[in-house]
């Protein structure tokens, strides 16, 4: 019986050295954090080189679109909408890289913008990020591209989004059929016109 606890407990040297191995690993591990921070020296932080941060940081805003500050425009300053560039638009409250190219592309297509409610139509542009920026904003509407109805294609008229396919077709095929268009009251004899439409684009066609 003695004999058989005795070889049940024995050793092998190899196991030993295996053993001595594993201490001495554990032990190294255990005074690693004690020995880092024998030889550590912690940076000494430059007050000038603090300052200075703190300044830039002070002509920044904080952005929604990916965590990134940029410039924002001094307390007073309004930023006119039909004549941004995208540089600019970024300065408004709320306004990253990607909504200005968003305003931009919009202003392209409608022709530019007539009152700055109409920012809430670009897309993801919703109301509280509108109230934030709309004291910033102005429109000068006699910068507008207007759409010359008469003589416009229909590749010409498929940016505008105030009207739909079906009814930028009807445009084109009554003024081939009736001759060309003198006032808004001859769009209204397009059937699938209606009134909110119309009201819509007058700003934005010319009949000469």
């Amino acid at each position: 019986m003695i004999s058989r606890i005795k070889n049940y407990l024995s050793v092998s040297k190899k196991e030993w050295n295996g053993m001595v191995v594993l201490v001495i690993l554990i032990v190294l591990i255990l005074a690693a954090p004690y020995v880092f921070q024998l030889f550590r020296k912690d940076t000494t932080i430059n007050p000038k080189e603090l300052d200075n941060a703190i300044a830039v940081l002070g002509h920044a805003k904080p952005s929604t679109e990916g965590g990134m500050a940029y410039k924002k425009a001094a307390p007073g300053v309004v930023i006119e909408l039909n004549t941004a560039d995208s540089a600019k638009l970024t300065e408004l409250t709320g306004i990253g890289p990607s909504f200005a190219r968003r305003i931009i592309s919009y202003r392209d297509r409608l022709g530019g913008f007539i009152r700055k409610e109409q920012l809430k139509e670009v897309f993801g542009l919703d109301s509280e990020k509108y109230a934030g920026m709309k004291a910033q904003v102005s429109v000068n509407a006699s910068q507008i591209k207007k759409i010359p109805i008469n003589t416009v294609t229909f590749e010409q008229l498929g940016r505008f989004p105030y009207l739909s396919y079906k009814q930028m077709n009807a445009i084109i095929q009554f003024r081939e059929q009736h001759g060309e268009y003198e006032s808004l009251s001859d769009l209204k004899n397009i059937a699938i016109m209606d009134d909110a439409t119309l009201e819509k684009i007058k700003p934005y066609i010319t009949f000469k």
